[in-house]
C-alpha cells in the first residue's frame, strides 16, 4: 500500500570515485519501503562534501548547492502533486520525470489538476484572489469541459483569451492567474508544452469613467422609499465617494477606525496601511449607522458584493444614469473629483492607500476641460522678454 511518507536526500556516491578524485553526486528517494537513486551528474571531492547538510563546503560551490536545493524541491513537489490528485507513481514515472520525459500529463484532466491547485494555495492567498481563483475554474469549464492537461498550448490560450473578450469576463486578471498555475504544472512536469507562454497578456487600459458631482447627486437624492433594501447599497456607495475606500475596507470598518475625523485601518486587500480624513458628507453616513450598531460590530451590516452590484444596477436605473453603477467605480470617482478640485496627486495617493503614483493614475480620469484651462495658465516663455514667438 502506498503511504504519504517519502524522504529525499543528497548522497555523494564514494564507491564511484573518478580519476579525478571527484565523486558523483546522487539524489536518494525513500518511498514506500523502496530506494531509488537518480544522478545529479554533478561531481564534487569528498573532502568539500558536508554529509549532514547535503550540500558543498565553501563559497566556491553556491552554484552547485543551489542547483541540489532546486532538483530536490521539484522531485519533492512532484510527488505531492502526483498524490494530491491520485496519480499513483512508478519507479519508471519517476526517472522520467527526472530525466524529463514524463509523458503522463495527458492522462490528468486540468480541472483536478487546478481542484489540487486551489487547495494547496488557498492556505496562503486572500479571499479577494481566492474569488478570482474560483471564478477562473469556472471560466474553463464553460469554455471547455474535461479539458485535458495535455490540451493546453498557445493555440488553447489564443482561443480562451478570445472568450474572455466576447463574454467581457475580466480577460486580463483571468490570463494573469492562469499563467501562475500553469507554471506550477510545467515544474512539477504535469505539463510539457510551454508554447502558451507565447500569449502576451494585455495590461488593462486605465479607466477613465466615474461620476460627476451632478450625478452623485442623483444618487442622493433618488427616491428610493418604495425599495428600502437598496437603502444600505445607496449610502456604502456614497461613503466610497467621499472617501475612496474599497468595498473590503467599507464593510470590515469599526467604530475602533473612526476617531477624531479621521479613518485609520490596515487595507484588506494590500495589507497597507491606510488614512482618510473623512469630510461631512461621510460623517452623515457615519452618523446614521453609529447608534444602531454594538461597540463591537462593524458600522455597516455585513452585504455580500455581488449583491451590492447588483442593488447598484437598479439604484443607477432609478436615479436615470447612463453609466453602469458598480462599487468600484465609486473609488475612480473619489480619485478623479480629488484631482479636478486642484488637489495634490501625492496627495490622492496616499489618501487611496497607493504604494506607487502609476496605481493612482489608472483611478483619475481627468475632465478635458480642466486639461484645457491647464493649457491656458502655462507660459512656455521667460516673462517680460521679447522674443520671435511674441511676432508671430
Amino acid at each position: 500500500m502506498e503511504t504519504n511518507y517519502f524522504t529525499v536526500r543528497a548522497v555523494l556516491r564514494t564507491d564511484k570515485i573518478r580519476k579525478n578524485g571527484t565523486c558523483p553526486i546522487y539524489i536518494v528517494l525513500q518511498r514506500n519501503n523502496v530506494t531509488q537513486k537518480l544522478s545529479l551528474s554533478e561531481f564534487i571531492e569528498e573532502k568539500y562534501w558536508d554529509k549532514d547538510k547535503e550540500q558543498g563546503i565553501g563559497k566556491g560551490f553556491g552554484n552547485l548547492n543551489a542547483v541540489i536545493k532546486k532538483k530536490k524541491q521539484n522531485l519533492e513537489d512532484f510527488i505531492r502533486e502526483s498524490k494530491s490528485i491520485g496519480r499513483p507513481l512508478s519507479k519508471t514515472d519517476i526517472s522520467n520525470f527526472w530525466n524529463g520525459k514524463t509523458e503522463t500529463d495527458n492522462e490528468i484532466l486540468f480541472s483536478t489538476f487546478y481542484e489540487s491547485y486551489c487547495k494547496r494555495h488557498f492556505q496562503t492567498i486572500r479571499k479577494s484572489t481566492q474569488i478570482h481563483y474560483t471564478t477562473l475554474g469556472k471560466k474553463i469549464d464553460d469554455f471547455k469541459p474535461n479539458l485535458m492537461v495535455s490540451e493546453i498550448d498557445y493555440s488553447f490560450m489564443v482561443e480562451f483569451d478570445n472568450y474572455l473578450v466576447e463574454t467581457k469576463s475580466g480577460r486580463y486578471n483571468m490570463i494573469k492567474f492562469l499563467k501562475t498555475v500553469l507554471k506550477e504544472a510545467v515544474k512539477l512536469g504535469v505539463l510539457k508544452n510551454e508554447s502558451w507562454k507565447g500569449l502576451k497578456n494585455v495590461s488593462p487600459n486605465a479607466r477613465e469613467v466615474y461620476l460627476t458631482p451632478a450625478e452623485i447627486n442623483k444618487i442622493e437624492i433618488c427616491d428610493l422609499s418604495t425599495k428600502k433594501h437598496l437603502e444600505l447599497t445607496r449610502y456604502m456607495f456614497l461613503f466610497s465617494c467621499y472617501t475612496g475606500m474599497r468595498y473590503s475596507d467599507v464593510v470590515a470598518l469599526k467604530k475602533e477606525n473612526y476617531k477624531n475625523g479621521i479613518i485609520t485601518l490596515k487595507q484588506v486587500k494590500t495589507g497597507v496601511d491606510l488614512k482618510v480624513p473623512v469630510n461631512i458628507e461621510a460623517k452623515k453616513i457615519i452618523c446614521k449607522y453609529w447608534a444602531k450598531r454594538k461597540e463591537n460590530e462593524n458600522i455597516f451590516p455585513r452585504i455580500e458584493n455581488q449583491t451590492v452590484n447588483r442593488y447598484l444596477k437598479k439604484i443607477g436605473e432609478i436615479a436615470e444614469l447612463k453609466k453602469t453603477l458598480h462599487f468600484h467605480l465609486a473609488r475612480h470617482t473619489f480619485g478623479t473629483t480629488l484631482l479636478n478640485n486642484n488637489v495634490n496627486v501625492f496627495y490622492i495617493s496616499k489618501m487611496m492607500g497607493h504604494k506607487k503614483l502609476s496605481q493612482t493614475y489608472a483611478y483619475t480620469g481627468i475632465n478635458v476641460n480642466k486639461m484645457k484651462d491647464i493649457m491656458g495658465t502655462v507660459n512656455f516663455q521667460p516673462k517680460n522678454e521679447n522674443n520671435n514667438l511674441n511676432r508671430l
